[in-house]
């Protein structure tokens, strides 16, 4: 069974392109201006990270993959029941989730994967190629578009569950909607399921400089430039600004700038608005939080969780931590 549906919100939600929009005219309108990397991620922007992920440099994709690789067995014991339901939210192109879904196939666990995410194309894609692969098999697949948590009320009173939070998502939200996030996740799930979460864990600054400094993440950067131009009618000029990717050690992150090289006005036709640019005035694109192992389990205590065990990869760059509600 390989299915996709489009999930009914219980409140009203903007539309995706009046999210972005506001996201735009409120982030450059701050003194500092700002603008979440979110807006990054239409399908051109998420190309381009997936090649980031591939870098070298890049340690959270390499790190985690080691991790469910070689530690799938645990993983699968944290189910006691016959059946249950593996529920990954963000799921993306669910390149690291596919090694726990051939385990489990190959342990033959009766499960139901259900990948959430705000793409709907990524959903259609994801669906359509674990169908190639596993149809003669006995994988049940349910991929959900919208919010996560309009997703887990439709699915997580129905058996056990084991969710899935997977990358740096949780590391780029600062720490009062991490707050937010987990609390509302802990009253959403019921007694005995099990959450892995990963963290990019806080490492020699020298490596993070190097792995967000890539040509490939100016690139990336600068393709929200291209985005803006293309949905809202801007005039940015990409080869006015420059990227550069730099550690705070105050707030423990990785803070991402688009820098102006020129005084500038920028015209965005929808917003019927002009933005100014003084010469090297900022944009910040990024803020990635990176955790200790004590902060880790701060965040789970206050949240109703406890932490069950890390799982760590070979150089301890990452960790993906499981939680029990």
């Amino acid at each position: 069974m390989f299915n996709t549906k489009k999930l009914k919100s219980k409140k009203y939600l903007a539309s995706q392109e009046e999210q972005f929009s506001k996201a735009i005219d409120n982030g450059l309108s701050l003194n500092k201006k700002t603008l979440p990397s979110w807006l990054i991620f239409d399908n051109k922007g998420s190309e381009i990270f997936k090649k980031i992920t591939a870098l070298s440099s890049y340690l959270p994709a390499a790190s985690e993959f080691e991790i469910i690789q070689n530690h799938k067995e645990y993983i699968s014991q944290l189910i006691s029941s016959d059946k249950f339901n593996l529920i990954e939210l963000g799921s993306g192109d669910g390149r690291k989730t596919q090694i726990l879904i051939e385990h489990f196939l190959n342990k033959k666990i009766d499960f139901h994967y259900f990948p959430i995410d705000i793409s709907g194309g990524a959903i259609v894609n994801l669906v359509k190629l674990l169908e190639d692969r596993h149809s003669n098999t006995s994988l049940k697949v349910t991929g959900l578009t919208g919010d996560y948590f309009d997703g887990l009320d439709a699915i997580t009173q129905k058996g056990q569950n084991l969710i899935l939070f997977l990358g740096v998502s949780l590391n780029n939200m600062d720490l009062d909607m991490a707050n937010s996030f987990l609390k509302l996740l802990s009253q959403t799930l019921k007694s005995g399921d099990s959450l892995l979460i990963g963290f990019d864990l806080m490492k020699d600054p020298k490596l993070l400089y190097s792995a967000y400094n890539d040509p490939l993440f100016e690139k990336f950067n600068l393709h929200l430039l291209d985005r803006i131009n293309q949905e809202l009618g801007a005039n940015f000029n990409k080869n006015y600004f420059t990227q550069q990717g730099h550690f705070n050690p105050l707030t423990n992150s990785v803070e991402s700038y688009l820098y102006s090289i020129h005084n500038q006005t920028v015209h965005i036709k929808s917003l019927k608005k002009d933005f100014h640019f003084k010469a090297w005035e900022t944009i910040q694109t990024e803020q990635s939080f990176k955790y200790t192992l004590e902060e880790i389990e701060v965040l789970a205590i206050k949240n109703g969780f406890k932490v069950v065990t890390n799982l760590f990869d070979s150089r301890k760059y990452f960790v993906d931590s499981i939680w029990k509600v």
